[in-house]
């Protein structure tokens, strides 16, 4: 925690695995390295220690792998050159595998370990004991590997947990106090490490070493860059309490603050106290990074918050407002002790868009050096470009395209300031807006196999993954298979999706245990999460706890016709059409249950008591009613009596709309986002206002949609070896849309005057595809060409 911040972004390898089988067998050169830890445990409480390795360095390349429980930092010579393991569960515990090049001479190599216990609630991290582990490929092992090499442990004592929020479900892990002075000193008191497992040792009889199984994520190094943009919105001469209510007068004449930020010594005089709100006009992901010199006696508190609340009814109103508002937020402390130019930053990466600074100075100054926030993430690359006439769509794209990032991490997140955890739901929408706007398949591909290693007995996944507590739901079950079936179309490896269709069929099977004579399923296990409609108890859709639900139905319906399409792919067409029977039979036993001929609706439970736009939106997607354009439960502006969709689950309105030809009405929805844009949000929210979560990566889809709806560009072969490209643009005059493609990228120019379109079209090579219009069609080869229908 007091490293310096990296140099450079480290180079990850991707090893590859000897054969032989996990834990019993060596696959990697970091199996046969024993892991280690510090012989001084206490069970339970959290454990912070660092590991150290002098070693002699002839200036040559130098590959290390690395992985620790729960978390490491990896520095040489005091510099930060890796962090990590990637999030994972025990049976596929990341590990690192990176390529230094040391300068010659005596180098050390130091590893801050820390680990945390469940009652910290750091539900996205999972964990089988603490445990740090190092080797170097093709070195001796007395070199470098844990176990044989002179490595000396320390621990560090002055870390404990301050604990988290208390006014919603917050499970990122515990705020935190670190006192530095007591943290650094206990750096003298070297110990030899304990093994807490041996090397893996090619046991004959098969018998596996117990805990980590080691597994390379395939993941880029996140992000590391400093950001030191921030505007000073506040500066009070004392230590602010708790709640109290702020006043944008309230700012020093200089730029003092603001100039910290941009790497301008402060210097605090003794004995004073000082709050600073901080806005970053931006949603961060990073740790807070403080360099500082002297102050002892001091502290420095840094909490987090997405926005400051108007009320304890936690209201919030426009995000940019900070007047007569209070600040709840999250965060950690620091007691900087004394001495030289330090840093110091949190052990976990924080988010938000605002920092509530308070100093309280001791009996020396304190000077800051600087002040910055070393963002985290996963290193995103924007391929994708849309343009029309319609200049309000521009900052509504830049605010989803914040919320997607934010919520990329080395798994995808559902709200990176209360959760940090991966939710199919949310997932599966951001894999589709990483295929249209990146092509960049490799965290997909980490989810995809993640969730998949998470079934249980009963041959479910969890609803989220990893997690220190297990979540049960068959509505989120399902969606994996969604994303699979997404896998299978926007990209093109056709033969890793045919490595997954046991567990698709897993799935598929253990769900049909729960179906009654009917054939319908009848409350299948968990959280039948659906969408955040304010008249639904905690998502759930009417009937769903204590009958059979029309949404649950709907959505089994279509999970089993992309279990077909998956097998057809893979040419397992017996499978198939075993799939397509099942399908068959339920639509039937929904027709008869849930259809009201005198609304020419479908109802959400038996007794036709419930209503929602949900219902009619799966009965479009399955194809098991053809919806009218026309209709009314469709049309935002319709008087309706139907539950309606919210931000989520208009994801799926808005396939609907494509499907029907409305952009129009895609357009009358974005209205939504237009004010989120206008409320001062920089990324979407979790659902209707109050809304607890300011970062909701699921609320970005318009994203894909600009050009998977409007542009209308979407697969129509497995692998994408076949497009389609039916826009459905609206209001608008004209539409551009450049996406990426596992051959390159397709590129559409669209002008649209009247019933007619003119378009240029350029598609990668062997990818062939039709241009859909107005109910005509044109086809389409690699290459440009102009369409006129």
């Amino acid at each position: 925690m007091w490293f310096r911040p990296f140099a450079n972004s480290p180079v990850r390898i991707v090893p590859d695995a000897k054969k032989g089988t996990p834990n019993v067998e060596v696959r990697y050169t970091l199996d046969e390295a024993a892991w280690v830890w510090h012989p001084d445990k206490n069970p339970g409480a959290p454990s912070f220690v660092l590991f150290r390795l002098e070693f002699e360095s002839d200036g040559s390349p130098l590959t290390l792998q690395v992985s620790a429980d729960m978390r490491f930092e990896l520095a040489l010579d005091g510099t930060l050159i890796e962090r990590g393991p990637d999030s994972g569960d025990v049976p596929h515990w990341s590990f690192s595998s990176i390529e230094l090049k040391p300068s010659a001479g005596t180098r050390t190599l130091e590893a801050l370990v820390w680990w945390l216990p469940a009652s910290e609630k750091l539900e996205g991290r999972m964990s089988w004991q603490p445990g740090f582990v190092c080797a170097a490929v093709g070195l001796p092992k007395e070199r470098f590997h844990t176990g044989f090499a002179p490595w000396r442990v320390s621990k560090m004592n002055g870390w404990k947990s301050t604990g988290s929020l208390t006014s919603s479900y917050h499970v990122i892990g515990p705020g935190s106090e670190l006192d530095l002075s007591e943290f650094i000193s206990n750096r003298a008191l070297w110990v030899t490490p304990e093994t807490v497992r041996r090397p893996v040792d090619n046991n004959p009889y098969g018998l596996k070493a117990p805990g980590w199984s080691l597994s390379p994520p395939r993941l880029p190094a996140l992000r590391n860059d400093l950001w030191r943009e921030a505007t000073i919105r506040a500066v009070y001469h004392n230590w602010l309490p708790d709640g109290a209510l702020f006043d944008e007068d309230h700012r020093e004449s200089d730029s003092s603050w603001e100039s910290l930020w941009q790497g301008n010594p402060l210097t605090l005089e003794p004995e004073t106290a000082h709050t600073v709100l901080v806005d970053f006009e931006d949603y961060l992901c990073g740790y807070p990074l403080i360099e500082f010199e002297g102050g002892e006696g001091s502290e420095i508190s840094w909490l987090w918050a997405e926005t400051l609340y108007e009320n304890r009814q936690w209201e919030k109103g426009n995000r940019n407002e900070i007047n007569g508002k209070f600040f709840e937020g999250f965060g950690d402390r620091f007691l900087p002790g004394s001495g030289g130019p330090r840093f110091i930053r949190s052990h976990w990466w924080r988010a938000g868009r605002y920092a509530l600074l308070r100093v309280r100075v001791g009996e020396s100054a304190l000077t800051l050096h600087s002040l910055s926030v070393e963002r985290t993430g996963f290193p995103l690359e924007i391929k994708a470009r849309f343009a029309s006439p319609d200049a309000s769509l521009e900052p509504v794209l830049e605010l989803c395209q914040r919320g997607l990032r934010a919520s990329m991490s080395d798994v995808y997140v559902d709200s990176p300031f209360y959760e940090q955890m991966m939710y199919m739901g949310d997932t599966r929408l951001e894999m589709l807006m990483t295929y249209v706007v990146s092509g960049d398949d490799r965290l997909p591909r980490r989810g995809i196999d993640l969730i998949a290693g998470s079934r249980d007995a009963f041959g479910l996944t969890a609803e989220r993954y990893p997690s220190a507590e297990r979540q049960e739901s068959a509505t989120f079950t399902m969606i994996w298979i969604w994303m699979l079936h997404d896998f299978a179309f926007w990209r093109d490896d056709l033969a890793w999706v045919a490595s997954h269709l046991a567990t698709v069929r897993g799935i598929l099977e253990s769900l049909a245990v729960f179906e009654n004579p009917d054939g319908l399923l009848e409350r299948p296990p968990g959280w039948l999460f659906m969408d955040w409609v304010p008249a639904w108890h905690m998502g759930w859709p009417p009937a769903a706890q204590d009958s059979v639900s029309a949404l649950v139905n709907f959505q089994y319906l279509l999970t089993l016709q992309k279990a077909a399409e998956l097998e057809e792919i893979a040419g397992r067409r017996q499978l198939a059409e075993l799939h397509r029977e099942r399908a068959c039979r339920l639509s039937g036993s929904i027709g008869r249950t849930f259809w009201n001929e005198s609304r020419s609706l479908f109802a959400d439970d038996p007794a036709h008591e419930h209503w929602s736009q949900h219902a009619q939106i799966f009965a479009a997607l399955t194809g098991l009613r053809s919806p009218n354009p026309a209709a009314s439960w469709a049309d935002p502006s319709g008087s309706t009596d139907l539950a309606q969709a919210t931000i989520y689950f208009q994801h799926y309105l808005f396939d609907v709309y494509h499907l029907i030809g409305r952009g129009d009405l895609i357009h009358k929805k974005l209205e939504f986002w237009k004010h989120l844009v206008r409320s001062g949000l920089k990324a979407p929210v979790e659902g209707p206002e109050p809304s607890r979560s300011d970062c909701h990566a699921w609320g970005s889809h318009p994203l894909f949609h600009v050009h998977a709806s409007l542009a209308g560009i979407r697969p129509a072969a497995p692998g994408f070896s076949k497009v389609r490209i039916a826009p459905q643009p609206g209001p608008l005059a004209w539409i551009e849309s450049d996406i990426p493609h596992p051959n390159g990228m397709i590129l559409l120019r669209a002008r649209i005057s009247g019933a007619s379109i003119e378009a240029t079209v350029e598609l990668p090579p062997d990818t062939t595809g039709v241009l859909v219009w107005n109910g005509g069609e044109s086809p389409l080869r690699s290459g440009s060409q102009k369409i006129v229908l």
